[in-house]
């Protein structure tokens, strides 16, 4: 596959899906199976051949290892509507950078045909913390992953994770094109970004892409979910979360998904409304962690990580408008 086919294959939308999304009525993936009954998180979405696949982390009484405590699994759909969950686990904890969890994966897939996962991990930190990585593994088909030696993305002070990988153009010198990952600095509550030759060695560019600044983000602004657009600009979608003492059960915060746009991929205006707000019935609390695909009729589905007031975890969706 050609570097201009790859930077159409993934991540990518020739038509802006904007900021105004309607909720659905149903979840897309529930958390009521021997894998995933504990909780389904950071989804992500891929066309395959047929379909569509979905990545989640989740946790379940039947989990591939006692200390386990997340890995990822997927299901398939024909209509991006109705899923079938997949047998067996995508890709368990325990290798490199993972300890005993990973979560957020974003795949994309390689000039040979194959496809890589880029993850988020824990490992204990050289100051004792445990901190978030991001890794890599490689497939030959989606389903069955094996872990690439070493980690993508990683600092001795900081915690990165719910990376996004993009293709983009070519730099000079920089041979047929260029990666660059979107990952959240959970130590210093922001959006960064990274660029790599090989996709495997990744250099932190300067600044930050997205800071917090609304006060519905106070505690958290992540998980941003990057489109590269026809027109050479940009649409990002990111999670949001504040601090929400009323929220009766896990954590007290509510989360919401924002919306931003670039023309370079660097520099983001912030949008002034709320993309997807919580209080519906399967987010009550929070939604979070987005993942945009584009339907045959010309609209487009988000699914985000949606949480009750019982603190029960599941995939979600919202449509946008008719085109």
């Amino acid at each position: 596959m050609k570097h201009d086919e790859l930077i159409h294959s993934v991540h990518y939308q020739e038509v802006d899906p904007g900021r105004r999304w309607i909720k659905d009525l149903d979840v897309a993936i529930d958390s009521n199976g021997p894998l995933d009954a504990g909780h389904t998180l950071t989804p992500n979405v891929v066309r395959t051949a047929g379909g569509y696949r979905i990545y989640y982390n989740a946790i379940g009484p039947e989990r591939p290892r006692p200390e386990t405590t997340g890995y990822i699994l997927s299901a398939f759909s024909t209509d991006a509507k109705t899923w079938q969950k997949e047998e067996g686990v995508r890709m368990d904890a325990g290798g490199e950078g993972t300890g005993n969890c990973i979560w957020g994966p974003d795949v994309i897939p390689l000039a040979d045909g194959s496809y890589r996962m880029y993850f988020e991990g824990r490992i204990q930190g050289s100051d004792g913390p445990v901190k978030s990585v991001i890794g890599s593994a490689r497939s030959p088909d989606g389903i069955d992953w094996r872990q690439e030696p070493g980690i993508r993305l990683e600092a001795d002070d900081t915690s990165y994770g719910a990376p996004r990988c993009l293709y983009i153009a070519p730099d000079s010198g920089a041979g047929d094109g260029r990666y660059r990952l979107y990952a959240s600095d959970f130590t210093d509550h922001c959006i960064v970004s990274a660029v790599s030759d090989d996709g495997l060695l990744f250099e932190l560019e300067p600044g930050v892409r997205v800071a917090r600044e609304k006060v519905l983000e106070g505690y958290e602004v992540y998980a941003p979910e990057v489109l590269r657009l026809g027109d050479g600009s940009y649409r990002m979608y990111y999670a949001g979360w504040v601090a929400a003492p009323e929220v009766p059960a896990g954590s007290q915060y509510h989360g919401r998904v924002f919306s931003a746009v670039s023309a370079d991929g660097l520099q983001w205006l912030k949008d002034p409304d709320i993309c997807i707000d919580n209080g519906g019935k399967w987010d009550r609390a929070k939604a979070s962690e987005p993942c945009v695909i584009d339907l045959p009729d010309g609209r487009f589905r988000m699914f985000y990580e949606a949480c009750d007031y019982e603190g029960r975890w599941r995939i979600a969706t919202a449509t946008s408008e008719q085109p």
